[in-house]
């Protein structure tokens, strides 16, 4: 199991902002990431490197916050500017793509390209291979 750390962690104002966002989004968010986000709302990972199929030691920088009043939140992101209705961001990458959920799996949305890349089942199993 892997041990992360989480900084820069930002209290929910709202404990009701998932649901709304859940509403907006007409999708319901896995347990995993809504316990991540009560537990860790706007934090950074420690370890914070993945891989991927293709490439090695990809960054995860951050869950987006559920406070509206942060600069980088989920409302804010939401949608996003993709073919693909589906995808539900709730974190990003430095390179200013999006971490996303369709259909309870876990992708990353290449903004440039408007792809997905598949990361795991669960965002538990995502986290799991968070190394440095």
């Amino acid at each position: 199991m892997t041990d992360i750390t989480w900084k820069y962690v930002k209290p929910l104002t709202n404990e009701g902002s998932i649901s709304k966002y859940e509403v907006l989004t007409d999708t319901l968010l896995p347990d995993d990431i809504k316990e991540a986000v009560q537990l860790h709302n706007g934090g950074r990972p420690s370890p914070k490197y993945y891989d991927t199929s293709t490439e090695k030691d990809k960054e995860f920088k951050a869950l987006l916050s559920f406070n509206r009043s942060d600069i980088e939140n989920v409302f804010a992101f939401y949608p996003l500017d993709s073919s693909d209705k589906n995808l539900v961001p709730f974190a990003t990458d430095p390179a200013g793509n999006c971490f996303v959920v369709k259909d309870t799996k876990i992708y990353l949305w290449l903004h440039e390209l408007d792809e997905v890349v598949f990361l795991a089942n669960t965002f538990s199993a995502f986290l799991e291979t968070l190394h440095e």
